[in-house]
């Protein structure tokens, strides 16, 4: 035993009496090859056999016709998601629950329709909006309750049926958006910024009787005489404008138009009991118009109240548990509320009680580092427009050959099936993030909207890639289209794959959502075999209008049963 202590000191002595610079290098190479190879294999988010089949397929297809796909969540054989499964207070664990409407998603706002057990809140949930530089203001949820009532009430005595709301994202959007469900009329969601004779030609095909809009944004005289229809007018006022009189009605129109002013009305009833009360056993739907922009003509499609919970009850839970919106959110709709993506995902974050942040500065295009100057949102959803945007401006900053190793690394981590985290290495160089929120790496979640038809641009799934790293959140990419509430497909959240889409086109939009079904009819340029599944894109199912809905685009669902344009 002595002789082979002894063996083992002179073999020590004898490489310590040989060490230098070399074998030092040597040293760290091999220890740092080790860490690398322990750190560099851990298991990806996701196991990667969920990502090669996201959709199922129906076992048997028509002639003509692809397989029918559907979502994990609700395969063949079950009925599809129709609503938000809304339980009263104190009902059973086990029921069903039903499927509720706007009128629900409200009363879930204010509490008095509970969080499912296990979810935490204070009881009711929040909005903000956002005044230019720094100007954040919190709303009393029982505030806003009572201008819902007040709004609804003076609409519903006047005999308003359908009303026009033209209006950038507010909190009196939302009002008059509630009150409809409550008080049994039609929301009619005109897109904001329309040149005065394209507005006045949405109101009259779109048969609205009365409007809600902001003071100055509409010649009063020019709507009264091309919208004959036309019989009550609500202004909003900015706290800035709200020393003049709105109420005034030019000389000309006389007793055509009855005039109010939101806040005004409010005011009237400061001191009184403004409670929200409903008649409808079922009330109307929601119309949007779908353009390709501001002044071009308009595709009016009307939703039932079953279309809008259907769809946010399916993007609520498109989402795995752990990563669902939740009260610790501060949700930023960044896309127009106009875009029934943009409000569908809205809706769903608060009937979760998230943290609702209204800026008026939404739609396609807006700089996503000025909208959240002023605030550090956990999740937000934003058009392919902002998104390439974002992309550009981040990925032009990128000059350095660390920054570009930086970015390598955390590419690679992505592509092995992890969301990149921060460590010693990226302390000491970091990759190049994009300025989102005023805390950053607070963002967790970004969805993003491709609008078929409307010439967005393509994000490939290297840029989506990009944005992961530029933005430190994961990124949802949806196909959203006019007759389809929500979106009619989304990315899975562990999707991080890249490479396996033509680096100018559209990366796929991975499985339907849980309301719907997808399949592919054949036409004169592609058809459905054994060996692939394409043709025309059809969609059915309870969030969309109608029922089905042909969509005139060429689509192909890939091998792993994602969909994607041809």
């Amino acid at each position: 035993m002595a002789g082979l202590l002894e063996q083992l000191d002179s073999s020590i002595s004898d490489i310590l009496a040989g060490w230098n610079t070399y074998t030092t290098l040597i040293a760290f190479s091999i220890v740092g090859f080790l860490g690398w190879a322990i750190y560099d294999n851990a298991d990806a988010d996701t196991h990667p056999l969920l990502l090669a089949r996201q959709a199922q397929a129906s076992y048997v297809r028509q002639s003509g016709e692809s397989a029918v796909y559907r979502s994990p969540e609700t395969p063949h054989g079950y009925p599809l998601r129709t609503g938000l499964a809304v339980k009263p207070a104190g009902a059973p664990m086990y029921s069903a629950g039903k499927d509720g409407d706007l009128r629900d998603i409200w009363l879930r706002v204010t509490g008095e329709i509970p969080l499912e057990k296990g979810a935490s809140s204070n009881g009711t949930a929040k909005i903000m909006t956002v005044f230019g530089k720094e100007g954040v203001t919190e709303h009393k949820i029982e505030d806003v309750t009572k201008e819902i009532a007040v709004v609804g009430k003076h609409l519903q005595e006047r005999g308003a049926k359908r009303v026009a709301v033209y209006l950038p994202n507010s909190l009196e959007f939302l009002g008059a958006l509630f009150a409809g469900a409550f008080y049994d009329f039609t929301p009619i969601l005109i897109p904001y910024n329309q040149p005065h004779q394209t507005l006045v030609e949405l109101l009259v095909q779109t048969g609205a009787d009365a409007l809600i809009a902001e003071a100055g944004s509409v010649p009063l005289a020019d709507v009264s005489r091309g919208a004959s229809a036309l019989r009550s007018i609500i202004w909003t006022v900015e706290k800035t404008s709200r020393h003049m009189d709105w109420s005034e009605v030019p000389e000309g129109i006389g007793g055509k138009l009855d005039v109010a002013v939101w806040h005004e009305l409010v005011q009237e009833q400061k001191n009184g009991v403004a409670t929200l009360s409903s008649t409808a056993d079922k009330p109307p739907g929601v119309v949007f118009l779908w353009q390709e922009a501001v002044g071009k003509a308009a595709e009016i499609v009307e939703f039932t109240q079953q279309n809008l919970t259907a769809a946010v009850g399916s993007l609520i839970t498109s989402l795995p548990a752990v990563h669902r919106l939740s009260a610790s959110d501060t949700f930023l709709p960044a896309d127009a509320f106009t875009h029934s993506y943009s409000l569908c995902l809205t809706l769903a974050a608060l009937f979760s009680h998230a943290t609702v942040i209204i800026n008026s500065v939404a739609g396609p295009g807006v700089d996503l580092t000025l909208a959240t100057r002023s605030i550090a949102p956990t999740v937000t959803v934003i058009s392919a427009e902002t998104a390439a945007k974002l992309h550009s401006t981040t990925n032009t900053s990128i000059t350095g050959g660390l920054q570009k190793l930086a970015h390598y690394l955390e590419t690679r981590m992505l592509t092995a099936g992890r969301m990149p985290t921060d460590t010693f290495l990226t302390k000491l160089n970091a990759p190049t993030r994009a300025t989102v929120g005023t805390i950053p790496g607070k963002l967790r979640l970004v969805f993003v909207s491709e609008r078929l038809g409307l010439n967005t641009p393509p994000l490939s799934s290297e840029d989506l890639s990009d944005l992961r790293i530029y933005t430190k959140a994961r990124v949802v990419y949806a196909l959203t289209t006019a007759k389809v509430a929500g979106a009619v497909a989304q990315t899975n959240i562990y999707d991080y794959r890249r490479g396996d889409m033509p680096t100018n086109k559209h990366s796929h939009f991975g499985p339907p959502l849980s309301c719907l079904e997808i399949k592919l009819k054949d036409n004169a340029h592609h058809k459905t075999n054994d060996e692939q599944s394409a043709g025309e894109l059809v969609v059915t199912g309870s969030s969309v209008a109608g029922g089905e809905v042909h969509l005139g685009v060429n689509a192909t669902i890939r091998d792993d049963h994602t969909l994607a344009y041809v």
